[in-house]
């Protein structure tokens, strides 16, 4: 409860209270601006931030904030025009008799912990979900829910947010019972005398019954850290939490989201509430980085560094304040404080190297594991990777939180480059054995594709992260308007003519890629020139060129194919998904398509595509270089037969082993 003049808030009642005890009327929004005043008292307020935080489910004008606004300063009376102040062009602030929830007032500061608190308290942001579930814990009553368990991966925020609660329930006059099972002995008397002390109770043949005793009024009980109880939780479950008095309600905060001992058991089923903590979202990211004293204009390069991860984003906003910049990748302090926090749990060699593969693979699979780590314990292996509140799980199998794979990733490059090319070898090659079955290739070629992320050239045309997300398949009768207007967006007049004369040549394969909703974004017409008679060859001076180049290399039975026109929507030679998936698509005919000889590569601007393509052991095309209404287009050749794609790759794959 915070104290304005005569008035308070009433975070447990969700309300404003004069000095009789009464409600006072405010309408929701108006609330809702005075709640998140009130916890973030005595500091600016942004009117955008406000604007986020009250209106974020609708679109309206600043002129409702000021409504708001008003409608707060009436409510408050005498004590709203100083309570509540504007400063213009900026913000509000709002200034409390008391302090906020967690902060003691400057003249009663007595130690080094009650400064470092008020501290913690002016920096905690977002969460506010989470902390709204949370607030039900700490209720005069107790609340129905007996039971409250946070989890999610180390540096999330949990402890973070258990310390809020903890300042909140110290505001209301509520107990708050805390311990940490990091480095507690996971037995049953330990805990047992952990608790005591932490109730201020003798330790010594500390009982059950003495610590339902010790707790006499309202009380909550935190144990953080519970993954370490995890030897013990059968007896914390069935014999200690059941035993505590009504009016106590408990909090489990550990990395591990509960199995169905919990879920399914027939006394904490109903009785429990399961919050997870994910990433912070880019409106919380960039409030924290507010309070931390990171510029706006590095805001944004912070956020893509950290993918929300509340941890990494306090070592890297101290990283930025000490270097004066953002740094352009995970420096290796930072590694190493997210990978142990991260793997700390990995109880042998072999399950962190699961661990690392999981790092280097876009998806996980028991097959992947079975390969590339231990055949014997791969489905072991693969359970317990999914247990990991750091790892998500799909249809097509597992994969980790982006910042812990990053880490992880980034780790094992720097601390052992020998073995990060071993199963950078080893993935790869259980990838081709996958392609060669015939099954989910499409799906084989993005992983394959994703191998690579870590190859400057790559990571100069891709966009790694965008995989996936545009598919491609045969064009349909029904694309023929949106390639049409592809054709004429993208190409220069002169190559027009030319894509409408292959469009529906017997030789030719059309291909379209779509973004999910099936919104056609990306053509590339495909040639056989294997195929060509020599009338409609004659009508395109790039395929004339290449023919001759060629010569009669092309009459040797084999297949040769010719990607003669790739045009995606938007800049190509930016960082364009849709340029990606077309690219991919050639890929997968370089890896599948039968008794495959030349592969041509024709590209407007090939001086700027010619590292990807060069560097991918395609050769330039002397004397098929072409210029179309100011636009140049050259000629890029791979044979198959003289390095066979699974050399290629093999060869290919070490440019992506980059070592930090």
């Amino acid at each position: 409860m915070i104290a304005i003049g005569n008035h308070a808030v009433d975070f447990s009642r969700e309300a404003l209270i004069d000095q009789s005890g009464s409600i006072v009327p405010l309408r929701p929004r108006a609330w809702m601006v005075l709640r998140f005043l009130a916890l973030h008292a005595g500091r600016l307020v942004g009117k955008d931030e406000l604007m986020d935080e009250v209106w974020a489910d609708c679109e309206v004008t600043e002129d409702s904030l000021v409504q708001a606004v008003g409608d707060v300063r009436r409510a408050l009376g005498k004590a709203g025009r100083t309570a509540l102040r504007t400063l213009p062009r900026r913000g509000y602030m709002l200034v409390t008799t008391e302090s906020r929830p967690g902060i003691v007032p400057q003249n009663t500061l007595t130690s080094i912990g009650d400064r470092l608190d008020a501290k913690a308290a002016k920096r905690f942001v977002g969460r506010e979900s989470e902390l709204a579930l949370l607030r039900r814990a700490i209720s005069p009553d107790p609340p129905s829910t007996a039971l409250f368990f946070v989890h999610g991966p180390g540096g999330i925020g949990k402890t973070t947010l258990v310390e809020r609660l903890r300042a909140e329930a110290a505001v209301e006059g509520i107990i708050f019972v805390r311990i940490d099972a990091t480095g507690v002995s996971a037995e049953p008397s330990v805990i047992l005398a952990a608790l005591a002390n932490a109730l201020g109770l003798s330790e010594a043949a500390a009982t059950i019954e003495q610590l339902v005793a010790g707790f006499s009024r309202r009380s909550v009980l935190v144990v953080d850290s519970f993954e370490a109880l995890e030897p013990i939780s059968g007896w914390v479950r069935d014999t200690l939490l059941r035993a505590l008095p009504s009016h106590v309600t408990v909090l489990l905060a550990g990395r591990q989201a509960p199995d169905t001992r919990w879920t399914a058991h027939p006394l904490w089923c109903d009785a429990m509430h399961c919050i997870g903590l994910d990433s912070l979202s880019r409106a919380e990211s960039t409030r924290l980085l507010d309070v931390h004293g990171v510029a706006a204009d590095a805001h944004s390069a912070v956020l893509d560094l950290c993918h929300g991860h509340p941890l990494a984003l306090l070592l890297v906003a101290d990283e930025v304040r000490r270097l004066g910049r953002v740094p352009s990748g995970l420096s290796p302090d930072l590694v190493r404080a997210l990978t142990k926090r991260c793997v700390a749990q990995a109880p042998t060699a072999l399950h962190r190297t699961a661990l690392e593969a999981c790092a280097r693979t876009r998806t996980t699979t028991v097959s992947l594991l079975s390969e590339v780590v231990d055949a014997a314990s791969a489905v072991m292996l693969f359970e317990w990777l999914a247990e990991q509140s750091y790892v998500s799980s799909g249809p097509e199998g597992l994969w980790p939180h982006e910042l812990v794979r990053d880490a992880i990733d980034e780790e094992l490059r720097w601390r052992d480059p020998k073995s990060s090319r071993r199963l950078q070898h080893a993935v790869n090659r259980h990838l081709i054995r996958q392609l060669q079955t015939g099954l989910s290739i499409s799906h084989t070629i993005l992983e394959l594709q994703y191998l690579e992320r870590r190859s400057p050239v790559m990571q100069r045309f891709f966009d790694f992260s965008a995989l996936g997300t545009i598919s491609v398949k045969p064009a349909t009768a029904a694309d023929a308007s949106g390639i049409a207007r592809l054709r004429d967006a993208g190409l220069p007049p002169g190559e027009r003519a030319l894509f409408d004369h292959w469009r529906h040549h017997g030789a030719t394969r059309t291909l379209t890629a779509h973004r999910h909703g099936d919104e056609l974004c990306g053509v590339t017409q495909i040639l056989r020139l294997d195929g060509l008679d020599d009338l409609s060859a004659a009508a395109d001076p790039v395929v004339c060129a290449v023919r001759q180049a060629l010569g009669n290399a092309l009459a040797d039975g084999s297949t040769s194919l010719m990607s003669r026109f790739t045009v995606p929507e938007g800049e190509r030679r930016g960082l364009n998904p849709a340029m990606n998936a077309l690219q991919i698509s050639h890929f997968m005919l370089w890896a599948t398509e039968p008794g495959l000889r030349f592969y041509v590569v024709v590209a407007l601007h090939p001086d700027h595509f010619a590292p990807l393509l060069e560097g991918s052991r395609f050769q330039r095309l002397a004397g098929c270089d072409r210029v179309f209404d100011g636009t140049p287009v050259g000629c890029f050749v791979h044979d198959w037969q003289v390095e066979p794609w699974t050399e290629w790759r093999d060869r290919l794959i070490d440019l992506s082993v980059v070592v930090a």
